[in-house]
């Protein structure tokens, strides 16, 4: 639009007495300054131009309540701009400012601020003090903030981080001083005598053997502080391995007990740090050889050390003559020191709270309970209730379902009532013996005290078994329940498969035990003829009363590796086994250090060595037809190998939505939700937390769909759906339907209406495939609208928001949500 258009326009609103005005996507270089003379203006639009400077003229628009100036050249913010008083909403997103000035803490009325994608290094302490501020976005951006975020609170929305460090800011607090340390290894090494000896200088050579987890407070003096050590003892016993996988986390110190009288193999020392690297990250671990007194440990020590840099102390030790222990409490007390989350600060209203919840007498209270708690200490709103509990919830000190259908009854509990029942039932000889994995409401009555675990709270405990995916319910009458994990190891005789049949395999680097158990439970309403042992179990595709194809799922531990095995109607298999992949894929995505690939055997020689799936698909992508297998002397038809496991279709639809994602949808290197943290880095020794722009975003684009990234939110649940964040979400993309074409913004607002009544709905009643439709329909209609757009402005800013935030939502439900591509070579803008 030409320069004298522009001031047309601004004429116009001038006389008309206009309160909004959008001149976004005009290509100006600079505001006009005829604006400034409309004083009736209350929203201003300048989205997607190429203004560098805001004049100070600025602050004669004093009944703005709404600006946006993002998408544009600008380096500063006058201070002036604290002269509007009346302003809510303010938006200066993707500009290439370096610093916010203290003035805009006079803002007393603002509610929205969205300055990512800048170059700001600090955010002004006093903005804390804006007590309206309630939507807040600064991601990419260089931030150093001025105190440490819980590494639980960096996958959380702008937003609720900008709230934790609100409450530091305006209330006393106090670091939280606690740390976790978790012993882990085989049965019968001494986990339990070494922790007698570091906490107690005891020994008792009659220790019996721990059977699941035991959770002990050690009190140490760290850095002249007093720190409180919460030590987990897992029972060394395979039976307990899949369930234990729930409780190894981050923010831990990890104590790998191995017994010097065996060897290395035997301790399977590599398996336990693969384990931990898998479900720890970058912990830090301690090895120790215990019972040094009957033999010196033999492990070679620089190779583990090159191999998992994690290992920062190896030693010795022996509970029996004391020898070695207070070496071993040196490098303890060392390495904590180390670990920065002890000193996470918590306001002091929030350390009451959790202090009187850790002291309650009872194993569970209600969460109205939990409110009127909170109202005692001064924590009176509700944002701060429920970011509390779900931080609580997720530093494993209190465990709190309160979107689940049965589990909201009884709200806010202690871990340790569910892991001390759970691992009752896992330890009891007759469930595992006798019954073979298959309990009863009776089982519970029998194995259960009764005082602790009244009647009226056994079904508590199995939904929060069915909530952890440790077991399901049987088909029959009284009820009966089954644990995966406690079944026998014996494969049955009935697993073999006649004909032809379609195979593939997933090879981990170490193959975590909860996986398959986990998968058995996930497919259970698939299970073929009651056919399933600890490894593996036996499933049935159907159409309608006909079984179409029989399949086989069976893990081999030692090996790291799944294999499935399906036969039965051939244009059939294929179906089956994309059904099956979803199932892995998802149960793939958490932890986030599960490292996996796919494999394919060669036809007519399942002795030779299988094909990398990955590795045949590329090959086709480059045009490749045949593959060679020199030990063979044999070429494949590719497309013809390829073809048993995928249509061409699939296939090709993939490669060329992978492609345009890369040449089209590349709205930020990758799609990023700009609401979102991940990647946080802890830097320095005082609280103090730096956000790094190329580690922001949690979802990326692979394979031309969206997948979630992997999020770890702590040791008791899976992944967050934070329900304030899904309806902020939908809010925004309600203010979007207004850009699109009149005649299909009834049905895009119906779509967004329909997705809001399932996000309202518990966890477990939501509707997956209908947001799956939903969503689908929405970023369609988005990339549509989009396309058809010659030129970009408001609407194409706003249009790619909508997209983003569809693809946003898909990430936070875990679904694949192809995005079509538009008809037109163009560049999408950033989202304001």
């Amino acid at each position: 639009m030409a320069a004298a258009e522009v001031l047309a326009l601004i004429e116009q609103a001038a006389a008309e007495g206009w309160t909004e005005l959008d001149l976004s996507g005009k290509r100006l270089t600079e505001i006009p300054k005829a604006i400034f003379q409309l004083k009736k203006i209350k929203k201003l639009s300048l989205f997607a131009n190429q203004i560098k400077t805001i004049p100070e003229e600025i602050a004669k628009l004093e009944n703005l309540t709404y600006l946006s100036l993002s998408g544009n050249k600008i380096k500063e913010i006058p201070s002036i701009i604290a002269k509007l008083h009346n302003l809510e909403k303010l938006y200066l997103y993707s500009n290439e400012i370096q610093e916010i000035p203290e003035s805009i803490s006079s803002l007393s009325n603002l509610e929205v601020f969205n300055f990512s994608r800048n170059q700001i290094k600090k955010i002004p302490i006093k903005i804390f003090e804006l007590s309206k501020l309630k939507v807040i976005r600064f991601s990419q951006n260089p931030i150093s903030f001025p105190y440490n975020i819980p590494i639980e609170l960096t996958h959380s929305s702008n937003s609720r981080i900008f709230n934790y460090l609100r409450e530091i800011y305006l209330k006393d607090h106090r670091p939280l001083h606690e740390a976790k340390m978790l012993l882990v290894g085989q049965g019968s090494v001494g986990k339990t005598s070494l922790i007698e000896r570091l906490i107690n200088d005891h020994y008792d050579q009659n220790q019996p053997q721990t059977d699941g987890l035991s959770v002990k407070d050690w009190q140490i003096h760290v850095n002249s502080k007093d720190i409180r050590l919460n030590v987990w003892d897992f029972g060394g016993q395979e039976i307990y391995h899949a369930t234990h996988q729930f409780f190894l986390t981050k923010r831990s110190l990890y104590i790998l007990v191995c017994n010097c009288r065996t060897s290395e193999e035997e301790n399977r020392i590599e398996y336990w740090l693969k384990l931990i690297q898998t479900f720890g990250d970058a912990s830090p671990v301690i090895i120790v050889g215990n019972k040094k007194d009957e033999q010196p440990l033999d492990i070679n020590r620089k190779a583990l050390r090159e191999k998992y840099p994690n290992i920062c102390a190896i030693g010795e030790t022996s509970c029996q003559t004391g020898e070695g222990i207070k070496e071993l409490s040196n490098a303890i007390h060392q390495e904590v020191g180390k670990l920065k989350e002890v000193y996470d600060l918590l306001p002091l209203p929030w350390f009451e709270v959790k202090e009187q919840l850790e002291a309650m007498t009872n194993d569970f209270i209600s969460y109205n309970r939990y409110i009127n708690i909170c109202c005692q200490n001064n924590i009176s709103e509700e944002q701060n209730q429920d970011q509390l509990i779900d931080l609580l919830h997720r530093l494993g000190l209190v465990l709190n379902f309160r979107e689940h259908p049965l589990l909201q009854q009884t709200n806010v509990l202690k871990p340790e009532w569910a892991t001390e029942g759970i691992y009752a039932l896992l330890s009891d000889e007759t469930l595992k013996t006798d019954s073979k994995g298959i309990f009863s409401c009776d089982d519970l009555t029998r194995i259960l005290d009764p005082e602790r675990y009244p009647t009226e709270r056994h079904q508590y405990l199995i939904e929060l078994m069915k909530e952890f995916k440790l077991c399901f319910a049987l088909d029959c009458n009284p009820p009966q329940f089954l644990i995966p994990g406690i079944l026998p190891k014996d494969e049955p005789e009935e697993t073999d498969l006649d004909g032809d049949t379609l195979e593939f395999q997933y090879h981990y680097r170490v193959l975590p035990d909860s996986v398959i158990s986990r998968f058995i439970v996930m497919t259970h309403e698939k299970i073929h003829e009651n056919i399933w042992w600890r490894s593996g179990v036996m499933l049935e595709y159907k159409e309608g009363s006909e079984t179409c194809n029989i399949a086989r799922i069976k893990a081999d531990p030692e090996d790291n590796k799944i294999f499935i095995t399906i036969n039965g109607k051939p244009e059939t298999r294929r179906t089956f086994l994309g059904i099956l992949r979803d199932v892995f894929k998802k149960l793939h995505q958490a932890p986030a250090n599960l490292e996996i690939t796919e494999w394919v055997p060669v036809p007519k020689h399942p002795k030779h060595p299988p094909l990398d799936y990955q590795e045949l698909l590329g090959l086709e992508a480059m045009g490749e037809d045949k593959v060679t297998i020199g030990k063979l002397k044999l070429k494949l038809d590719l497309r013809q190998l390829l073809d048993g496991y995928e249509s061409i279709q699939q296939r090709q639809k993939a490669q060329n939505e992978a492609a345009r994602i890369d040449k089209q949808y590349n709205f930020y290197g990758d799609v990023k939700d700009p609401d979102f943290i991940g990647g946080s880095k802890m830097t320095g020794d005082q609280p103090n937390v730096s956000i790094n722009a190329d580690n922001i975003g949690i979802a990326s684009m692979s394979g031309g769909k969206i997948e979630s990234g992997a999020i770890v939110a702590g040791q008791y649940n899976e992944a967050s759906n934070d329900l304030e964040d899904l309806l902020q979400l939908l809010t925004v993309m309600k203010e979007a339907v207004q850009f699109f074409p009149q005649e299909q913004q009834e049905d895009i607002t119906i779509d967004i209406d329909d997705i809001e009544a399932e996000v309202k709905k518990p966890k477990d009643k939501r509707r997956i495939p209908k947001i799956k439709k939903c969503l689908t329909a929405l970023a369609t209609a988005g990339t549509v609208a989009i396309a058809a757009l010659s030129a970009t402005n408001t609407a194409t800013v706003q249009l790619t928001e909508f997209v983003d935030n569809a693809s946003t939502l898909a990430n936070k439900f875990n679904i694949e949500l192809a995005i079509p591509a538009p008809t037109q070579n163009q560049t999408l803008p950033p989202a304001p």
